[in-house]
């Protein structure tokens, strides 16, 4: 008898709960609720990680360090062994280009260059990462030249780095 009794209990209990019926049927009382309902949790997004440009860029600079030295901003820029930028001023530096105003000078406009430098605009770019720092490895120079002068004029191409 108490068999019986603890049985009716349970199975009120059930009922009341919102749990099914023995024969696998929702009871009358049952109703809907988020907190009761399981849900699958979503599927992790599969994402390609976007790459942040660093913080810190340098550019490797010669200028009167033959071993050369990370740099930024410089005043004055090897950009190549036949190409260097003085009086840098820059307009814009990081963390994907660089730009800079100054006076560009080289071996392929001597004598003509010594004395008198060509006004131009360096863009650095393309970051490559050497030795854990981060660093220009391109140059692109905009700047007026004579037809004299633009055949062996060294005004793109591949910076140093470590």
């Amino acid at each position: 008898m108490r068999l019986l009794i603890a049985l009716a209990a349970a199975s009120l209990a059930a009922v009341s709960c919102g749990a099914s019926t023995p024969s696998g049927t929702p009871s009358a009382s049952e109703t809907p609720s988020s907190s009761t309902a399981t849900a699958t949790p979503p599927e992790p997004i599969s994402a390609t990680p976007v790459e942040t440009p660093p913080a810190t860029v340098y550019v490797f600079n010669s200028f009167g360090d033959e071993q050369g030295r990370p740099d930024q901003r410089p005043a004055d820029l090897v950009v190549s062994e036949f190409s260097s930028l003085s009086k840098l001023t820059w307009q814009n530096w990081g963390p994907e280009t660089a730009v800079g105003s100054g006076k560009l000078s080289g071996s392929w406009c001597l004598p003509e260059c010594l004395d008198k430098p060509y006004d131009a605009t360096v863009t650095l770019s393309s970051i490559k990462m050497a030795q854990g720092q981060a660093y220009f490895s391109k140059y692109d120079i905009q700047v007026d030249l004579p037809v004299a002068q633009q055949e062996g004029a060294d005004l793109n191409g591949t910076l140093a780095t470590p």
